[in-house]
C-alpha cells in the first residue's frame, strides 16, 4: 500500500493477493504511481525485516528476471491482469550476494518499489523505481552498510570512480556505460575481454 498514492477521493482496496512462499503479489484498485492509475499487481518479497515491495508486474521481463519456477510464477499470477511482454531485462535485474547483506542495504532504500539490490565486494548497489527512479550506492565498513549517494537516474562509470567502486563492480552493479558483452549469473552484464 506504501507504493501507491490515492487520489484522496478513492480509498485504496487490495482486490486479490497471491502468496507462494517468500513471494506474493498484491492487485490494489484506486493506487497511483507517478501520475498514473495502477492496474498492475505489485511483486513482492519477504525478507529478514518484513516484505517489500519489488517490481510493478505490468511487463512479463519483471517477473522472469527473478527467475522463480514456472510454477511459483503461475500461482502468482493466478487471477491478475496479463503482463505485456517485452524485451529482457538489462542491467542488474535482481539481487545478488549474500543475504544478509542483501537485506541490510535493502532496508534502507528509499523508493517505493526496490527490483533488486546487487552486492560486490564491500560494495552495494540498490535499484529504485516509482516516485522517480534511481539508484544508490553503499559500502561496507565492518559490519554496517553506509549509503554513499542517492540519486535519480542511473549511476555511470564518472560516479562509480568518485566514489572509488573497483572496477570489477560495475559489470554485476550494470552500469550503463561500463564497457561489459554479456549476462551474467545475477542478470547483470559480465566485463568484456581486455584487447590484448
Amino acid at each position: 500500500m506504501k507504493a501507491l498514492y490515492s487520489d484522496h477521493v478513492t480509498r485504496l482496496t487490495v482486490v486479490r493477493s497471491n502468496v507462494v512462499g517468500r513471494w506474493a503479489t498484491v492487485l490494489i484498485a484506486g493506487g497511483y504511481m507517478e501520475g498514473s492509475l495502477v492496474t498492475s499487481p505489485i511483486l513482492v518479497e519477504h525478507f529478514s525485516f518484513g516484505w517489500q515491495a519489488l517490481e510493478l508486474l505490468n511487463f512479463r521481463s519483471r517477473l522472469d528476471a527473478h527467475q522463480l519456477a514456472g510454477e511459483t510464477q503461475a500461482s502468482l499470477m493466478r487471477g491478475m491482469p496479463k503482463m505485456t511482454n517485452d524485451l529482457p531485462c538489462r542491467g542488474a535485474c535482481r539481487d545478488s550476494g549474500s543475504q544478509r547483506d542483501i537485506d541490510a542495504v535493502r532496508i534502507q532504500i528509499r523508493g517505493p518499489l526496490v527490483p533488486a539490490v546487487v552486492v560486490s565486494g564491500d560494495y552495494a548497489l540498490g535499484q529504485w523505481y516509482g516516485g522517480g527512479g534511481g539508484e544508490t550506492l553503499f559500502k561496507k565498513d565492518g559490519e554496517i552498510w553506509h549509503q554513499l549517494t542517492h540519486g535519480g537516474g542511473a549511476m555511470s562509470t564518472y560516479q562509480m570512480k568518485e566514489y572509488h567502486v573497483p572496477k570489477s563492480a560495475w559489470c554485476p552493479f550494470g552500469v550503463f556505460d561500463a564497457s561489459c558483452k554479456s549476462v551474467g549469473e545475477n542478470g547483470a552484464a559480465t566485463p568484456r575481454p581486455t584487447p590484448r
